[in-house]
């Protein structure tokens, strides 16, 4: 797990995809006792939580913070909805939303047994964001320089005459390499395709390398930036193609560790 990720804080109990709808229905039922909502609402809201679906996590417990339910078993469903709502936003990096839903949070729950988890995930969220800001204009800054010194030495083998394909291949790596290495996975995904496109495995040993790393890279990148089936597609490709460029990058731990449920 990512640092300032947020797991559950208990084992959750689950309820099977069938189920979802069927819950939904009883949560928004009002001819139903009220236990038995409330009930339906805490099963449906840890489901998603624990199979790491974010984003139906954040409609439902949108859906339940609206609806007056009782207590169970010692759990407030709008109290609950509005905590893991909280998590997921922070999963799914809406650092913004966390910041302004977390402090709503305290000041309706100002009592809640979940306040000093609130507290912290609003402290960790504004250290993390602070140090990604901080890492990303540092990557940034660092491939300005690289750039600028790739156009001096292109404008300078231009001059002589001399080509300057080993250059550009290096930049373009480097376009790649810096942020995805960093984690700044937007930032790499279409510099990498365009490497990988342009480039291809190249005619020596560091740039079949090069080219591995880069494929490696585009896969990280569609599972961090949750597009699954897709990286699920090119990890295949690439295992198909090039098992033992497959075996220098962590694509396969990468891909298999995708949740077998986890949201699109």
């Amino acid at each position: 797990m990512e640092p300032g990720l947020v797991a559950p804080a208990r084992p959750l109990p689950t309820a099977p995809p069938v189920q979802v709808e069927r819950l939904r229905a009883v949560i928004e039922d009002a001819r139903l006792p009220p236990a038995e909502r409330s009930a339906a609402a805490l099963v449906l809201l840890d489901a998603h939580s624990s199979r790491e679906r974010w984003r139906s996590l954040v409609r439902d417990a949108d859906l339940v913070s609206r609806l007056d339910l009782p207590r169970h078993e010692g759990r407030l469903p709008a109290e609950q909805a509005a905590w893991l709502r909280l998590s997921a936003l922070r999963n799914l990096n809406q650092w913004d939303a966390v910041l302004g839903d977390g402090p709503a949070f305290l000041r309706t729950y100002p009592d809640s047994a979940l306040a000093p988890a609130v507290d912290s995930l609003v402290r960790s969220t504004v250290i993390s964001r602070a140090s990604v800001e901080q890492g990303r204009r540092e990557m940034q800054a660092e491939l300005r320089k690289e750039e600028e010194e790739a156009a001096r030495e292109i404008a300078r083998l231009e001059g002589l005459g001399q080509p300057t394909e080993d250059v550009r291949r290096s930049l373009d790596f480097r376009r790649c390499d810096l942020p995805g290495t960093g984690r700044f996975y937007p930032e790499a995904l279409a510099p990498c395709r365009a490497f990988i496109a342009n480039w291809g495995a190249g005619n020596t040993s560091q740039e079949l390398n090069e080219y591995r790393d880069a494929r490696g890279l585009e896969i990280a990148s569609l599972v961090a930036l949750r597009r699954y089936t897709e990286a699920r597609e090119r990890f295949a490709a690439f295992l198909a193609s090039d098992p033992e460029g497959e075996q220098r990058t962590r694509s396969r731990a990468i891909v298999m560790g995708i949740p077998a449920e986890a949201e699109e």
